[in-house]
């Protein structure tokens, strides 16, 4: 091979990395990327100084995150104040025909002031609306069990803003290369499942807030 060609290839292979190294970190390749849409605040816990920030990706619909609900709800409450907690949708509309319209209905609950209550009450009851033959209706009757005026919130059910909210989370969780759910980003590390979390994600808040402490 001579010289000439072998300058032409090693400009050829130093343009493809440079274009795979950005396309990688546009799309969030190692999982740390900065999320350019905050989620509302409705959909957060804990304050925003804490040490410890959790971004949760889940989908009303999956069994495997209703069942992380008991790890991360463990972890909440064992670290307190030191952790803050960030929930965005990324329903699986592929396996879960009914985790969009879930995700929706949870997120105009948010916008009426009751979303955490709302996000228990579609874990606790997953069994019941996923099985049924009409869960919009059900969504409705939770609405209402929370006290929630069910003009406003069938209002809300059909404008697309809150839609778009759920469809921005989703793209976000493509830029991400999320293909599972529950995925967790604890301080920018991914966890995957409700397992990895209680375990490797739990070992490492735990690191992050020794070195905190540490003199």
């Amino acid at each position: 091979m001579n010289r000439a060609l072998k300058r032409r290839l090693g400009g050829l292979l130093l343009v493809v990395a440079a274009s795979l190294a950005s396309a990688y970190g546009a799309r969030g390749f190692a999982g740390r990327v900065e999320l350019r849409i905050p989620a509302p605040a409705f959909r957060a816990k804990g304050d925003t100084s804490a040490p410890i920030e959790i971004v949760e990706y889940s989908d009303f619909q999956c069994p495997a995150c209703r069942a992380a609900e008991t790890p991360l709800k463990e972890a909440l409450g064992l670290y307190g104040d030191k952790v803050r907690l960030v929930f965005r949708d990324d329903p699986l509309t592929r396996i879960h025909p009914w985790a969009f319209d879930a995700a929706v209905a949870a997120e105009c609950a948010g916008r009426m002031g009751t979303f955490w209550p709302y996000h228990d009450m579609l874990y606790d009851k997953q069994g019941e609306w996923v099985s049924s033959k009409d869960p919009k209706a059900l969504f409705r009757s939770y609405a209402q069990k929370l006290g929630l005026r069910p003009k406003a919130f069938d209002a809300c059910l059909s404008s697309p803003d809150a839609a778009s909210s759920v469809r921005s989370d989703m793209q976000q969780a493509r830029n991400r290369w999320i293909s599972g759910t529950p995925t967790f980003f604890i301080n920018g590390r991914r966890f995957v499942g409700g397992n990895q979390f209680a375990s490797l994600g739990i070992h490492w808040i735990d690191q992050i807030l020794k070195k905190r402490i540490s003199p």
